[in-house]
């Protein structure tokens, strides 16, 4: 994987003593203007205090103290097709800030125009996983981010950072290692520059008992009690409170050899409550494993159910919060908060639902499933628990699918389906959304739908995208979201640059 253009020899070096020199390259020429304004104008966007100040003063005081340490330079983002935009797999209202030089980055990430009026938020940062298209909010700003960044190690379950498969990281494989650790340590932060810069933006970070904060879980609820980066802190606990000691003793090849089913076996570990007694016992047998193991006392899912409300109350359009709420409501027999909650997650996007992290991945693996919550719908519709009363409980915005499409026609392309694959579902599910977007009452009910198309399962084939991203910021433009256009349009040149597209 090619490092981002500031991982080079060039770049502003962080020194050993915490001191930083910056190459004079890297500054605006005499008497220009500051690298904020230059590209407030390239991308039409007010960015703000906290990011002007990052493209102005601290971005070429790198490398930075944490795994995302290789800051974008303004200057490649003002190149014509930077390279750090991925399309079409980065969805076309994120701006990468930051990588860890394996292909993953830190963005900026557009809201919706009717949320930013609502909430007088317009912006937040998100984590985008490049294995997958995966995406997760890590803060409302780059100051609360990058602390994430540099506490994860210090958090319950941090060998779960990436949307990697556990089974991958244990069995070796052909996998080239990175070019560099991702994991480094981070008792240095606070003499970098950076570190400095971020106990300057964020002053709640005084309350903080940095003694009592050796212990991961203490640490997590005092950054939930100063109301620092609360959603990617909250995805750590569920992941905590979902473990198990089962949660990585077996691989598929061990799996296969017992006579298991890999898929099973991943839904027994998600909830032990769900393992046949015959199977432990089997497995204790054959593994050597105490009962404990399988005590499903192990996981806490009144904790999962804490925190994954939390998150819906805040973040409405990640899908992970509504799907384990809606699981837990389900399986306590609660059919009619699981339909709610379950007609949450099927508006939200795949690239939301942080499946393998959660291990939720298992409901998408066969029968045609697109979605952990499609499956639980259709399930609870066969079976007569499931009704049609229930319409969406957010507002309409970029990430959810609009209200126009409901939750029926959702279920029929995203529900069991053997007759297909799954690229030719997401073929003829784009198209549908496209067919409806075109019919739609308004521009930015266009828009949405146009985005949808591309980044709620993703468009087959990806010459698709050339198409989808023309008519979505054809959409933009009549909607008035010029900010959107235009990020959208930078993302355009460059899929026509790389794929000729």
């Amino acid at each position: 994987m090619t490092k981002p253009d500031s991982t080079t020899a060039n770049s502003s070096v962080a020194k050993c003593d915490g001191t930083h020199q910056s190459d004079p390259r890297h500054e605006p020429a005499k008497g220009s203007l500051p690298w904020s304004k230059k590209l407030a104008e390239r991308f039409g966007l007010d960015f703000g205090e906290e990011l002007n100040q990052w493209w102005d003063e601290q971005c070429t005081h790198s490398p930075g103290p944490g795994e995302f340490r290789y800051p974008v330079l303004p200057q490649t983002l003002l190149a014509t097709v930077p390279d750090p935009i991925w399309p079409p797999l980065m969805p076309p209202n994120f701006l990468p800030l930051l990588g860890n030089g394996a292909g993953d980055w830190l963005c900026v990430r557009l809201l919706d125009p009717d949320i930013a009026a609502l909430t007088g938020r317009s912006t937040d940062i998100c984590q985008w996983y490049h294995g997958g298209g995966d995406w997760l909010p890590w803060g409302d700003q780059l100051s609360e981010a990058l602390l994430f960044d540099w506490l994860l190690n210090s958090l319950p379950q941090s060998d779960c950072r990436h949307a990697e498969p556990a089974s991958e990281s244990f069995d070796g494989g052909d996998e080239q290692p990175h070019d560099h650790d991702v994991r480094p340590a981070t008792v240095a932060w606070r003499e970098h520059a950076w570190g400095r810069w971020v106990i300057d933006r964020l002053p709640t970070l005084a309350n903080i008992d940095w003694v009592a904060a050796s212990d991961p879980r203490h640490l997590a609820t005092d950054l939930l009690n100063q109301q620092l980066c609360e959603i990617p802190v909250r995805c750590q606990l569920v992941i905590d409170s979902l473990a198990s000691a089962l949660s990585c003793r077996l691989t598929p090849k061990i799996a296969h050899d017992l006579g298991l089913t890999w898929n099973d076996w991943m839904r027994w570990c998600f909830d032990l409550r769900s393992m046949p007694s015959e199977v432990s016992s089997r497995l204790q047998a054959s593994l050597g494993l105490s009962s404990t193991d399988f005590d499903p006392a192990q996981q806490r899912w009144d904790d999962v159910v804490t925190h994954a409300a939390a998150v819906c109350q805040k973040r409405p359009d990640l899908s992970w919060g509504h799907d384990l709420l809606g699981y837990a409501q389900w399986s306590r027999g609660d059919m009619q908060d699981a339909e709610r909650a379950f007609s949450n997650a099927v508006r939200c996007s795949v690239f939301s639902d942080q499946s393998v992290r959660l291990r939720t991945h298992w409901a998408t693996a066969n029968d045609g499933i697109s979605k952990f919550s499609a499956r639980f719908l259709a399930e609870m519709s066969a079976s007569s628990h499931c009704g049609d009363s229930f319409e969406p409980q957010v507002q309409d915005q970029l990430g959810l699918l609009p209200a126009v499409i409901d939750r029926a026609c959702l279920l029929e392309f995203l529900g069991p389906s053997s007759a297909e694959d799954s690229s030719s579902v997401r073929q003829r599910y784009s198209q549908m959304l496209v067919d409806e977007a075109s019919v739609a009452s308004s521009p930015a009910t266009s828009a949405r739908l146009l985005y949808a198309a591309g980044w709620d399962l993703g468009a087959e084939p990806m010459r698709r995208y050339g198409e989808l991203l023309d008519r979505y910021m054809a959409a933009c433009q009549a909607a008035g979201w010029s900010r959107h256009e235009r990020l959208a349009s930078v993302h355009r040149d460059g899929l026509k640059a790389r794929y000729n597209l």
